[in-house]
């Protein structure tokens, strides 16, 4: 009696499923699952790196901190003990010497994929960055979006310093930067990719904001609590660093960076204060001249902080449209007795008509390459003031 088709069907799907199954668990054998993990605490994670050149030989220091601090902190239960802060040195005449050094004496293997800051000393970024960057480039050491600082002394003690309330150096400025720079962006921050971009760029320059250790400011307890501070920065051009300025003097790439979130200005002659917010830059460039010319156009959305003698709001307008110029042109001054155009205007010729001028032509900057600064203020609120 032959075998009903509906029944064949069947048995020849419970063989397939029976295939499947045994095929599935042949390929599960194979993988390797987690067996080569390590555990947290087998490795030591190096949270930030600094680098310095003195006596002919490359120094770089380590930064280590406990994870489980940093756990505990985040979920929100409180100590009275400040975390431990591990911080080694190597040394050696090339940095792959410096690295291997403190390796060798690190009682478990060092794990380099947490690093989130760079800084770098005076004497590394004049002589020795290029040396960095190839040697970072060939052992993947630095991931690309790590915060890049430099300090001229204390480099240590910088990296040694716990943040307020006894917190771990992971929730300080130089490692999260984009929460005080959201409220006050008073100085732009970079990173190790726009590090490296920027290098070889033949025109413009970029800003390597420096730090300094402070403990005039703040007080715990009873004694002075160290922190650090913006002082200023470095500016790099051309694969060279061609010198420095204070906060001060750098306030005027503000109003021309495009991350600019907020600001602020005080008159004190006036006693007047105001916010600004995401203030907005044009800058037109001129090309009928044997290198190029600038107009620059900034518009300041303004909110009024402080008012004590009750300005008029036009005039209000007028000081604010006066500071803003002033600042830009300051620091464009600066930046020429440095050689450097710290405002990166010969970045906007270069980007989009690059084939007018030469290389030479776009660097020669002089005093009279801007043509003309126009800041318009506008009220946004007055806070209350009339």
């Amino acid at each position: 009696m032959p075998i009903p088709q509906s029944i064949l069907i069947v048995k020849r799907s419970n063989l397939m499923k029976k295939f499947l199954l045994i095929t599935s668990c042949v390929f599960l054998l194979c993988l390797s699952g987690c067996w080569g993990m390590k555990e947290v605490q087998h490795q030591i994670y190096i949270t930030a790196l600094g680098l310095d050149f003195k006596k002919g030989q490359y120094y770089v220091y380590f930064q280590a901190l406990s994870f489980s601090n940093v756990a505990r902190q985040e979920g929100g239960s409180s100590s009275s003990e400040e975390p431990p802060v591990l911080v080694g040195t190597g040394k050696g005449d090339t940095l792959e010497e410096a690295f291997d050094y403190i390796q060798r004496s690190s009682p478990s293997p060092l794990y380099f994929g947490h690093i989130s800051t760079l800084y770098f000393t005076p004497s590394m970024l004049k002589h020795h960055l290029n040396e960095f960057l190839d040697y970072a480039g060939r052992t993947e050491v630095i991931r690309y979006n790590t915060g890049v600082f430099s300090i001229k002394k204390d480099i240590k003690e910088a990296m040694s310093l716990n943040g307020f309330f006894g917190k771990s150096p992971a929730f300080s400025f130089t490692f999260n930067p984009g929460e005080v720079l959201e409220n006050d962006s008073f100085i732009p921050t970079i990173t190790y990719q726009n590090l490296i971009q920027r290098y070889r760029q033949p025109v413009g320059s970029m800003l390597i904001p420096s730090i300094k250790v402070e403990e005039s400011q703040w007080q715990e307890g009873e004694k002075p609590k160290s922190i650090v501070k913006i002082s200023g920065g470095y500016l790099l051009a051309h694969k060279k660093i061609t010198g420095w300025l204070n906060i001060n003097e750098l306030e005027g790439i503000n109003w021309l960076d495009k991350d600019t979130t907020r600001l602020y200005l005080v008159y004190n002659e006036k006693k007047i204060g105001v916010k600004v917010k995401r203030p907005r830059v044009k800058i037109k460039v001129m090309g009928a001249e044997l290198t190029p010319h600038y107009r620059i156009s900034v518009k300041v959305p303004v909110t009024i902080q402080e008012n004590l003698k009750e300005i008029s709001q036009t005039e209000i307008k007028h000081i604010v449209a006066a500071q803003v110029q002033k600042q830009i042109k300051r620091t464009f001054q600066k930046g020429l007795d440095l050689h450097t155009d710290v405002l990166n205007l010969s970045e906007k010729a270069y980007r989009f008509d690059r084939y007018h001028w030469t290389i030479q032509e776009l660097n020669e900057l002089t005093s009279d390459s801007i043509d003309s600064i126009k800041v318009k203020a506008t009220l946004l609120n007055t806070s209350a003031y009339k």
